[in-house]
């Protein structure tokens, strides 16, 4: 007969296998249309600007839209692709050479592009599989920092479904999403290793740094910014519950955690900051966003998500949907309410409680607590209001398994029913500033998100009034909790096309023809797609750009765009984008472009002037080269050469090498941005880089033969490779000791 105790040990084995496998399969299971090509995965059919016959999924479109966040496409989409294709070429991704006139690629931080995971999205598909890895991240992550927390396995999953379904994975999938699934790695780190402190062991700081240097290679600094504030309260909170010498040991193994996290991040965090000050950052500069507060008439989005319908479908909501990063939901508040009351861990329920209410009165403009939008360092910097919101859904899951936990040992009814009226009063009172604004929501999908509400408000006030009727009510509860974050996240799934039709032969004309030059659009293969396929356009929708190419860009190319060239116009009533192509065409010919892309049908106003000019037949002037059911190309009559020096004979390599023979000494121009880290050799030798013409570059040739090579690294990224390299043996260090699991002495 075995022992009972390697009978209860293989118990939990595979209860524990059952919650990983459940975890790992829910979201594959509930993105199955996409994953089987049901409905269609990626952003080109509503994004490229080149794609016909969009067939709406089932809830039509567009809008509503399946995701918020253009830049699903257009940075982590276009960017990350190419990132994943120099990392796997063997090139380090620190340049893009097809976006502006050249930019920074790691530096901007939004694709992405030193992640691991990253690689994924040079596979067809490839976000698709990225954001499941994401959520498959989170889902494991908040599993296994719930049952650190002591939560019974039901609790753990019931929590880590909900985060794996939180609002902000069901409403963005750009760039902002990416460090989310870190958060809860790193709150694990701090808790495993306040037990080894606890237990007097050596400390053990793997996952937090894991975690930290994740954050932070994910590419959006902001989210894992403010993630990282709550990082802080958990911490000191929990360091709290120790004695005092183990306090203090705690809190220093946590901040060294941090610290070796940020050095093995150094290449990317030097990439960025060397970028930062020469970039153009628009409404993240000055005051940023101190002064922008979610509008109250639309707080009951946070309990019941579509009660204003499907994403950007109603008018008169676009501020909202420009706002928001996320929601709560009807059974998660109740029971993040409940789960505030408990005994254990009362210190961290408070705390959680208190970050929930202080964020999301930050977002909200409560008077009292906004003021720490200019009180903390940087919040006001970055939209706080779309990037707080995975933080406070954390919080809440977290408060919802220890609820479910308390519920299976001694479920208190009166507590469970306060909560319920609790919420249902907030809904009832989120209505009123509805009415005052005459807010009506309309159609098919809010009448579902209403429906979905009060039926979740339904079922918890059921198990609530029936507490000692039901057998389990934390079983009952667990599942509402779990139907009701899949219901919610599955909604904007089915907004996603069934069918499109893209059309690449004018990119691959492009491809073909392009050479050296670049071209700018005026609608088709919209901006930063360009960076995708490989083909240099002007065209861009980024941020941070490079201050010195966007002055330039308003200076002489297109004095009403404003304030992400290619994007928006400063004046929608002003000139348009191909106006400024007809008066400018020598410029946009000074920086080399060769052709102008417009739709295959220019009949609206904002080509007006471009039909004029066409119709007038100037020679020499714009001739179309191509044009199919997307798109026109026109070629313009003299563009620059890339490479350019008086009195030598030029041949290209690629747009880093080139060879020149030059009868006398020579200057070499290179249509390609001018920054510090660009670097040159001259057959070898070093030469210094000028800036010419504004914002590109232009070195000294030597008589005779010459082989020229250049290359971009940031500043001082010698330094942070060494950086790496000691954090990663520090990291070793660290986990190996960690596992002795020795006593200290």
């Amino acid at each position: 007969m075995p022992p009972v105790e390697s009978a209860e040990r293989l118990a939990q084995r595979r209860q524990l296998a059952i919650c990983v496998a459940i975890v790992i399969f829910a979201p594959l299971l509930v993105k199955a249309p996409l994953l089987f090509g049901i409905l269609v995965a990626d952003p080109f059919a509503i994004y490229s600007g080149i794609a016909t016959n969009v067939v709406p999924g089932p809830f039509g479109g567009f809008p509503p839209m399946p995701t918020i966040d253009p830049n699903i496409a257009f940075t982590s989409h276009t960017l990350g692709h190419r990132a994943a294709l120099d990392i796997l070429s063997g090139h380090l991704p620190w340049w893009n050479h097809y976006e502006g006139v050249g930019m920074p690629l790691a530096g901007e931080m939004q694709a992405a592009a030193l992640s691991p995971l990253n690689v994924l999205l040079a596979l067809p598909d490839g976000q698709l599989y990225m954001h499941l890895s994401l959520q498959i991240i989170a889902g494991l992550s908040t599993l296994a920092l719930l049952r650190r927390l002591g939560c019974t396995p039901l609790a753990a999953v019931a929590g880590a479904l909900a985060f794996q379904f939180n609002g902000t994975f069901a409403w963005l999938a750009n760039a902002i999403i990416n460090p989310v699934p870190f958060l809860p790695m790193v709150l694990l780190g701090v808790e495993n290793l306040r037990e080894h402190i606890a237990e007097g062991r050596r400390g053990n700081a793997a996952w937090i740094i894991i975690g930290i240097a994740a954050s932070l290679y994910a590419g959006f600094p902001e989210v894992a910014y403010l993630n990282g504030l709550l990082i802080v309260v958990w911490t000191l909170v929990r360091a709290a519950s120790l004695p005092g010498a183990a306090r203090l040991r705690f809190v220093g193994h946590v901040a060294v955690g941090g610290l070796v996290g940020l050095i093995i991040s150094a290449p990317i965090v030097l990439a960025f900051f060397d970028y930062l000050p020469l970039a153009d950052t628009a409404g993240h500069a000055g005051d940023g966003f101190a002064t922008v507060i979610m509008p109250s008439s639309t707080l009951l989005a946070t309990w019941m998500p579509y009660a204003f319908g499907g994403i950007f479908q109603l008018q008169g909501l676009e501020v909202f949907w420009g706002q928001v990063g996320g929601y709560a939901g009807i059974a998660l508040s109740v029971l993040a309410l409940y789960g505030v009351c408990g005994k254990r861990l009362r210190g961290l329920r408070i705390a959680l409680a208190a970050w929930v209410v202080v964020t999301f009165g930050m977002s909200f403009g409560v008077p009292g607590i906004h003021w720490l939008v200019r009180g903390i360092p940087g919040v006001k910097l970055a939209a706080y209001f779309r990037y707080f919101p995975p933080s406070w859904e954390l919080a809440l899951c977290v408060l919802a398994a220890l609820a479910l936990t308390d519920i299976g040992s001694q479920p208190r009814s009166s507590r469970l029913k306060l909560a319920v009226v609790a919420v249902a009063l907030a809904c009832l009172i989120s209505v009123i500033p509805m009415v005052n604004q005459h807010i009506v929501p309309a159609g098919m999908i809010a009448q579902l998100g209403a429906v979905i509400g009060l039926a979740m408000l339904f079922a918890v006030a059921i198990v609530a009034w029936r507490t000692e009727a039901i057998s389990s009510p934390a079983r009952a509860l667990a599942i509402v909790l779990i139907v009701e974050s899949v219901v919610n996240f599955f909604v904007p799934t089915l907004s996603n096309p069934r069918e499109e039709t893209v059309h690449l032969a004018g990119v691959r004309y492009l491809q073909d023809n392009l050479g050296l030059n670049r071209f700018a659009t005026f609608g088709p293969v919209a901006p930063n797609y360009g960076s995708y396929f490989g083909i240099a356009s002007i065209n861009y929708n980024d941020l941070p750009a490079p201050a010195d190419w966007t002055h330039y860009v308003t200076t002489h190319l297109d004095s009403n765009q404003d304030p992400i060239p290619g994007v928006t116009r400063h004046d929608p009533n002003g000139p348009s984008a191909a106006d400024s192509l007809v008066a400018n065409m020598a410029a946009y010919q000074r920086i080399g472009v060769r052709y102008a892309l417009v739709p295959a049908n220019i009949d609206a106003p904002q080509f007006e002037k471009l039909r004029g000019y066409l119709s007038s037949a100037p020679t020499p002037g714009l001739k179309e080269v191509y044009r199919d059911e997307v798109m026109r190309i026109f070629e313009l009559p003299a563009p620059a050469p890339y490479f350019d020096a008086p009195g030598c004979t030029v041949t290209p390599k690629d747009r880093d090498a080139a060879h020149v023979q030059c009868d006398a000494p020579s200057k070499l121009s290179r249509l390609e941005l001018f920054m510090p880290g660009w670097r040159v050799t001259v057959n070898g030798n070093g030469t210094p880089i000028a800036r010419s013409a504004e914002v590109f570059q232009q070195i000294e040739l030597p008589a005779g033969s010459s082989d020229i090579q250049f290359r971009f690294l940031p500043m001082h990224m010698k330094w942070a490779y060494l950086a790496l390299l000691f954090g990663c043996l520090v990291f070793v260090f660290d986990a190996v000791r960690g596992c002795r699991a020795g006593k200290v002495r």
